[in-house]
């Protein structure tokens, strides 16, 4: 057993599975292009969008979409402050332009995997201490109240 733990493999097992764990937690998709705020003001005046998506930050929106010609999984992002200026200018190209699908999203209030991981296995870690711990005093006990 002692070879297992001094060997390399052992260790480089542990590795893989740590990063495969966080790799699985982390699995969000890059965008295929990040647009300025005047690119993306650009191309929607112009008509080239598609399909938005509008996600209200604290003080900006986050903006996917999708451009003419893009296929079903290439969007791009850009950032637009949260100002009456930037939302009458949407609004404008909006409406003289056709796009297809426009998503209003709220505030992302999801919590990550890693926060689902913890809380949900805090308590059988804590529960399994006590265990020991309880169990280990039994112990004491009985050691100490033992005829010498």
């Amino acid at each position: 057993m002692k070879r297992i733990f001094r060997s390399k493999i052992f260790y480089l097992l542990i590795f893989l599975v740590t990063l495969g764990i966080v790799l699985i937690f982390n699995n969000d998709k890059e965008p295929t292009e990040k647009l300025t705020e005047d690119e993306f003001f650009t191309t929607l005046e112009d008509g080239k969008v598609t399909f938005l998506e509008l996600e209200s930050q604290k003080s900006a929106y986050e903006i996917r979409g999708r451009l003419v010609g893009y296929e079903k999984d290439q969007y791009f992002i850009a950032s637009v402050p949260n100002s009456e200026i930037s939302l009458d200018r949407m609004n404008n190209a909006v409406g003289e332009h056709d796009i297809g699908k426009i998503e209003f999203k709220p505030e992302d209030t999801e919590t990550s995997g890693w926060v689902t991981l913890l809380t949900t296995t805090i308590p059988f870690i804590i529960i399994f201490i006590l265990f020991v711990v309880v169990l280990l005093i039994t112990v004491v006990i009985k050691r100490l109240n033992r005829p010498r």
